[in-house]
């Protein structure tokens, strides 16, 4: 199995980013790669609830991400499963692990690690679509 880790530092307070994750209204602004932008989310947010994202290209063409929520320690962990609709991949189902730390009142680092691909290729392929996610999640506006 393949998987991959990422360190990245948010200028964004732990509460803001946390719920960054998981709340529809921010979720919306930042989870598909670019150009892609995101038409659904639909989250039942609790350990054992299911939540589903739509997002789509300019072209039209749309991929569903469906998942359930493994384990939430708010503002500390979150873990859920990673499975895409059209299952045209041969990882079938994936997980994904965040853990959260607050380095200052407006900064907080997240440890990023997406595990359980059946090979490089498409390990490589969600590498490059969470660095184009986490940069739009940089920017996003907080209400």
């Amino acid at each position: 199995m393949y998987n991959f880790k990422m360190n990245v530092i948010f200028h964004i307070p732990i509460t803001q980013l946390f719920d960054a994750f998981h709340k529809p209204e921010l979720i919306s602004q930042w989870i598909a790669p670019p150009p892609m932008h995101v038409v659904q989310v639909v989250s039942d947010f609790e350990e054992g609830g299911q939540y589903r994202i739509v997002m789509e290209e300019a072209t039209g063409k749309s991929y569903t991400l469906t998942g359930e929520y493994t384990r939430i320690r708010r503002n500390d962990q979150l873990m859920f499963s990673w499975a895409w609709e059209d299952a045209l991949e041969e990882s079938v189902i994936t997980s994904v692990d965040i853990q959260f730390e607050q380095l200052n009142d407006s900064t907080t680092e997240i440890i990023l690690i997406h595990s359980g691909f059946a090979n490089e290729k498409e390990k490589e392929q969600h590498n490059l679509g969470w660095i184009g996610c986490l940069e739009k999640l940089s920017t996003i506006r907080f209400h």
